[in-house]
């Protein structure tokens, strides 16, 4: 279901049609279609920054929903951010402390770093020389990894 929107500028000098839809994650994209029949599309929230920018933004400026509801599309819930602000942006790192198997040095990995290894029966080791030393190891005598848990 979509609804045609009546364009703003800077976007009405360029499309002569624009229509709202809502995609599967739920957010609102807006598709665009150009004089010459061509279609382009771009998220609401960025539409509506340029719109009231009056200008459109530039690669590296991306619309950030300040209260993470990415359905609010209200202009003072919006804002400008760099790509790396953006994806900084709530981001909470969980650290595990662990033992090292080779040198027992405790030490601290992001929890999504060693989720893999564990999985795979990896025992995650305090630095590449250590994990060197483990690998040859284990080369021709298998043993089962410590128990870590999560």
């Amino acid at each position: 279901m979509s609804a045609i929107l009546d364009l703003q500028e800077p976007y009405k000098s360029d499309y002569s049609k624009g229509y709202l839809n809502i995609n599967s994650e739920p957010r609102r994209v807006v598709l665009l279609v150009r004089n010459d029949g061509t279609k382009t599309s771009t998220s609401y929230a960025r539409y509506l920054m340029s719109s009231h920018l009056g200008r459109y933004l530039n690669t590296d400026e991306h619309v950030d929903h300040i209260d993470n509801d990415k359905m609010n599309d209200v202009i003072e819930n919006l804002q400008i951010l760099t790509q790396k602000e953006n994806n900084a942006k709530g981001r909470s790192r969980t650290y595990i402390e662990l033992q090292c198997p080779i040198c027992n040095k405790m030490f601290s990995r992001e929890k999504r770093q060693i989720t893999h290894k564990l999985k795979n029966g990896k025992t995650p080791t305090c630095s590449r020389r250590c994990g060197g030393i483990q690998s040859h190891k284990t080369k021709n005598s298998p043993v089962s990894p410590q128990a870590y848990t999560l």
